[in-house]
């Protein structure tokens, strides 16, 4: 199995804090916003995770999944460069699934 995480949007509700790092990356209790669906996955047994972020935010995630390989995770990302909806990021994990 595969999962998907859509790590987009401006997190303009989270502003200041918002500015200068994604929301996906502000700590939230012990760990980072974006592990809470990652440990959730992997819980599940699904290792092979597609992640889609903006081009400011995807870089980020590159860093800090290491190389492909940290927690035992093989990860995917695609860049998006405007809000789209969800649609189109489903049709790319379709593309990514099969």
């Amino acid at each position: 199995m595969k999962g998907i995480i859509l790590a987009g949007g401006s997190g303009s509700r989270l502003h200041p804090l918002t500015k200068v790092i994604s929301k996906q990356l502000i700590q939230i209790y012990d760990k980072l916003m974006s592990y809470y669906p990652i440990f959730i996955l992997m819980l599940a047994g699904i290792l092979h995770i597609f992640i889609i972020s903006t081009p400011k935010g995807l870089p980020k995630f590159r860093d800090l999944l290491g190389n492909r390989k940290k927690f035992g995770l093989i990860s995917s990302y695609k860049e998006y460069s405007y809000p789209k909806g969800n649609c189109p990021y489903f049709y790319y994990w379709g593309r990514f699934y099969w």
